[in-house]
């Protein structure tokens, strides 16, 4: 949810504001949200979207979605005279070169050439070479290794589709040591982590009106294909998560906290970093630190701790010291034979 608006804004200031919500995320806007995010009470709400209605600037569209009032833009007039400065330019083709690395060879294409496109609409700007500033290059990353997404595109473009409009697809998955099944899933989104880009949604069953089961997490360069049904979940419902928890989102009722210890040579590396949103980090007597954080994934926290070798303890939860221990074993048979 976005930050909440003062609440000595004026109307006008909230009507322009709610005007460009509106107009800009070509998405449904649900009236409880519109009142938390505006800071005033839904008859207030409701008389901005009649001003802005009567405006005939744009057509609103209204519903209801489980008994929840929602409004979107319908229908534009014609076409909005909007201009972009040089700032917005380069902070989108920052996003692009921060994030190209991840992304197959069309869709880099694509998106380059929508900025281009953007960037003929740069306010006061008369000449050629004012564009190409903007555009170019001004950022990179660097990559302990990376995997090629080009030939995933096409299962992306589908899973994008799908996300839109709730639809099933069926989807071939390659899991590690075990021969390919295929997966019934409702896509939600597209995420990011430890470079790589995975899709979370939900399992649902193959046959009939889609019945959910349980929400999963799949990585994309291990679909081998992705077909759309004809079946739709309708009301699909927001995936249950543990936001602002370390790793990729998951299930919420499996976030748990953890307490570790790292020497002294990584103080600096863990204290300047957030590894979850209610994280404490403690400076010890010797010079270490102690990290207390929440976990919304076992599995990355465990290969995320060997990393560090015998410069991290895990205090806390104790069932994973075993884990950890068993790890440890593993290696030593490996390098001592």
């Amino acid at each position: 949810m976005p930050k909440k608006l003062d609440s000595d804004a004026t109307a006008s200031h909230k009507s322009l504001l709610l005007f460009s919500l509106l107009l800009f995320s070509g998405r449904r806007h649900y009236l409880t949200d519109l009142v938390e995010q505006f800071n005033c009470a839904k008859p207030t709400v409701m008389r901005l979207m009649e001003g802005i209605e009567r405006s005939g600037v744009v057509a609103v569209e209204t519903g209801l979605e489980n008994r929840r009032r929602w409004y979107q833009v319908k229908s534009l007039p014609g076409r909005p005279h909007i201009s972009f400065s040089r700032e917005e330019v380069e902070k989108l083709t920052l996003c692009r070169d921060l994030l190209k690395f991840l992304l197959p060879e069309g869709m880099e294409s694509i998106i380059t050439g929508g900025l281009g496109k953007i960037a003929v609409l740069m306010d006061n700007v008369q000449e050629r070479e004012e564009r190409g500033k903007a555009l170019a290059v001004k950022a990179g990353r660097r990559q302990k290794g990376r995997i090629d997404y080009t030939p995933f595109q096409p299962y992306m473009d589908c899973l994008q589709k799908a996300v839109s409009t709730q639809t099933v697809c069926a989807v071939t998955y390659k899991t590690p040591n075990k021969e390919p099944r295929v997966f019934e899933i409702v896509p939600v989104r597209l995420v990011t982590g430890d470079d790589e880009l995975c899709v979370e949604g939900w399992r649902v069953t193959d046959r009939g009106t889609p019945q959910i089961r349980f929400p999963t997490t799949l990585a994309i360069q291990r679909i081998q294909d992705c077909v759309p049904t004809q079946r739709r979940l309708e009301n699909c419902p927001p995936l249950p998560e543990a936001r602002g928890a370390f790793g990729l989102p998951g299930n919420a009722e499996k976030a748990f906290r953890a307490r570790i210890v790292f020497s002294e040579k990584y103080r600096e590396y863990i204290s300047e970093r957030v590894w979850s949103t209610d994280q404490a980090v403690k400076t010890l007597p010797g010079g270490g630190v102690e990290l207390t954080f929440t976990v919304g994934s076992k599995y990355y926290l465990l290969s995320w701790l060997l990393q560090f070798g015998g410069r991290a303890e895990l205090l806390e939860p104790e069932s994973l010291r075993e884990e950890i221990l068993e790890a440890a074993r593993g290696l030593v048979d490996i390098y001592t034979h």
